[in-house]
């Protein structure tokens, strides 16, 4: 990258001090500007912590959400919510060090306040990724930093939500496929195959029914126009890999079924991503990793594009903490 291009620290700074006036103004005004259908998660989050018992409820991620939440206490669960969220303002602006991660941070801000200032699972989510970056830009080892990622993302699985356990399986997987070469890509590849049939069908037919089972009570509402179902009926490993796909064109071609500024806004904010991603090139990177496994999770189970950006914009900010890759990337060593 030529100097020319690069962002000097002062414009860096003002980036910095506009987004935290912006995301302060959505703070406030929130309520007033964004319809209920914004805060679906927030109102049943508030209902549990308000009208329920949630120390003899039937524990779920809404149920254990609202009990983190509770524990923080009004006052402490909206400090959280900011403190997340300009968090992720900070290490945004000061890593945007060229235009184009400039335009992408300005682009990002947009759902990214708008799904993240109310009480919701992503919170919590994104708090999480904030340490794993904080890991990534250490010294620590490329080793220690796939544990930690992996520990957190499988503590989270264990206390919220299960599904978790495979996007920390899949980032460790890619991270280890993309710091290797030759015989032991091919190696980690008929291991991988090998752990997806050793799994029982029950479980690949779960994970594709969430999408449809969540959508069955919504057809008609007001928002169904951004809701899809699977391709096939959910049986199995074989039907996995096709409603997996079919999920992932209806993500990135969203304009194509229905053309409205929400969708733009989807297909704008995942391919600048992923243009980001190829220019990048550090693969083997864990946050990277990381990203991609996230979005291949979500192809399994994401009831509609609404949800997809908003649980997208609690990880696609890791792209920031990857440092870009200027030389071939060494192997996974124990030593940094």
């Amino acid at each position: 990258m030529h100097k020319h291009h690069n962002v000097s620290p002062g414009a860096r700074l003002l980036l910095c001090l506009l987004l935290i006036a912006f995301v302060l103004l959505i703070y406030m005004l929130q309520d007033v500007i964004l319809s209920e259908k914004f805060f679906t998660d927030a109102g049943t989050i508030n209902n549990l912590i308000n009208y329920i018992d949630l120390g003899s409820a039937q524990t779920d991620s809404f149920v254990s959400t609202a009990l983190f939440f509770n524990t923080l206490g009004y006052e402490g669960s909206q400090a959280f919510l900011l403190f997340a969220v300009i968090s992720v303002v900070l290490l945004m602006s000061f890593r945007s060090k060229n235009y184009e991660l400039v335009a992408f941070t300005l682009l990002y801000m947009i759902p990214f306040t708008l799904f993240n200032l109310k009480l919701s699972k992503e919170a919590i989510v994104i708090a999480m990724n904030l340490g794993c970056c904080l890991v990534c830009l250490s010294r620590k080892s490329k080793t220690f930093k796939v544990i930690f990622i992996a520990a957190t993302y499988l503590l989270y699985a264990y206390f919220f939500r299960f599904y978790y356990a495979f996007i920390a399986a899949g980032m460790v997987f890619i991270t280890c496929y993309f710091s290797s070469s030759g015989r032991a890509r091919i190696i980690l590849l008929v291991i991988a195959l090998a752990a997806c049939l050793a799994l029982p069908s029950d479980v690949w037919t779960q994970l594709q029914l969430a999408r449809d089972t969540v959508n069955t009570n919504r057809e008609g509402l007001g928002n169904s126009q951004t809701i899809f179902t699977n391709l096939l009926t959910p049986n199995g490993i074989i039907t996995a890999l096709p409603n997996s796909l079919y999920a992932a064109v209806r993500f990135f071609f969203a304009p194509a079924f229905s053309f409205r500024p929400q969708e733009l806004l989807l297909a704008v904010v995942l391919w600048s991503a992923i243009a980001l991603m190829i220019k990048n090139k550090n693969y083997s990177h864990p946050l990277m990793a990381l990203l991609m496994a996230n979005f291949l999770i979500q192809t399994f189970f994401e009831p509609d594009l609404g949800s997809f950006l908003r649980h997208m914009t609690a990880y696609a900010f890791c792209l920031y903490a990857v440092p870009k890759l200027s030389r071939l990337e060494p192997r996974m060593q124990p030593q940094s």
